[in-house]
């Protein structure tokens, strides 16, 4: 749990904008998707993990915050592992909010809240028990907010990082042909969970993979294909922990039983763009140019840069993705993922690399320690 400063900090953050923004209230609903920036703002305002479905946070201009749960249980978890101080019990949780603005006289005015969540009919049935409120989207000025990042966040986001080494090195230590591809996001998972990883978001892939004749598919959840490993197979893994609400990641590929020339010829092409762009990457530097380094660096090298290659990382795993249409400058304590796709010729998959920074005033910060080096198991 976040210490009181970090939660006076964000809520005192939302009540200057609802005054300077003319808005009587903040309803925010949220969820634990892996998604972008919207979805992570009741855990940013609560610290409280949202298990499944929608929970629902109203935080007034004046009055402390109050959320709806669906159970006496809920209340007290809530109440005794979040930033909340007073939650009402309503199985009807709309109606629970809806309830709670009317308690504090907010019966007309201005509500901001984040549009992309709320669904449709949440907000016809708003707008009709609330005729006299306007419910207006802050989804940006809200992720505003949020990109002023606070050294409690930074260090949360460095203990999972190390969390992401440990199930890396998980990985290398055991996968082995005859293998399944859920059998090694369960040693991913497992080391990851004994270090405190409250969950993961694991893609993995794997394949007889070559530049000319790619045998191996794109990144996908191991239920969607649970493929049995081979020798000479590579295995290409996105390894993203969660811990304290805060994502990190580690992206590899690894060669099983034997090297891959072709995966070490794409690596070392991944890595110098990633180096490019690490030579520019600091506070105040455009998102837009650090995309740019990799971008020409890749197409110098002979091979095509194409997308996705990284995003900005916290609550939400893809809080915001890295493109050169993206003029955003990085923020101090800003965690940035990179890991730029590279492809030749007319392939459709490719190798996978990449890892975790903090932003800082002077440049960044490695985030992890698993090294750059192409790791071949043995048999």
């Amino acid at each position: 749990m976040f210490s009181a400063i970090e939660k006076d900090r964000r809520h005192e953050a939302a009540v200057s904008f609802m005054k300077d923004s003319g808005l009587d209230a903040l309803y925010i609903p949220g969820n634990s998707t892996v998604g972008t920036n919207s979805f992570g703002f009741y855990r940013y305002f609560t610290d409280n993990r949202v298990v499944f479905s929608l929970s629902s946070l109203v935080l007034p201009g004046s009055g402390g915050p109050v959320s709806v749960v669906g159970s006496a249980i809920a209340r007290h978890n809530l109440l005794n592992s979040s930033f909340i101080g007073e939650a009402v019990i309503d199985t009807d949780q709309l109606g629970g909010v809806i309830g709670i603005l009317k308690s504090r006289g907010i019966c007309n005015g201005r509500v901001g809240t984040l549009m992309e969540v709320l669904p449709a009919s949440w907000l016809i049935r708003l707008e009709k028990e609330l005729p006299g409120v306007d419910f207006v989207d802050v989804s940006n000025e809200l992720f505003s907010i949020r990109t002023v990042k606070s050294a409690e966040e930074a260090d949360a986001q460095r203990i999972c990082a190390g969390i992401a080494d440990a199930g890396f090195k998980a990985v290398c230590d055991t996968v082995k042909p005859g293998m399944y591809e859920n059998e090694i996001i369960a040693e991913m998972d497992r080391a990851m969970q004994r270090l405190g990883a409250e969950e993961s978001f694991a893609l993995i892939t794997s394949g007889k993979f070559s530049i000319e004749n790619n045998g191996m598919p794109t990144l996908h959840n191991w239920t969607a294909l649970n493929r049995r490993i081979e020798e000479g197979d590579a295995v290409a893994l996105e390894i993203t922990p969660r811990y304290r609400g805060y994502w990190a990641q580690i992206v590899r590929t690894i060669c099983v039983g034997k090297q891959n020339a072709d995966v070490e010829t794409l690596r070392s092409v991944i890595v110098g763009a990633i180096g490019e762009a690490k030579k520019i990457m600091r506070a105040g530097v455009p998102i837009s140019a650090v995309v740019r380094e990799m971008r020409e660096f890749t197409e110098r090298a002979g091979y095509r840069f194409d997308l996705p290659c990284g995003h900005i990382a916290a609550v939400d795993l893809n809080e915001e993705r890295l493109t050169e249409d993206n003029s955003r400058e990085l923020e101090t304590n800003m965690l940035v993922i990179l890991h730029p796709t590279v492809v030749a010729g007319a392939m459709q998959s490719n190798i996978y690399w990449g890892e975790s920074y903090i932003i800082t005033d002077a440049g960044f910060e490695e985030t992890t320690k698993c090294g750059n080096g192409l790791y071949t198991s043995t048999l």
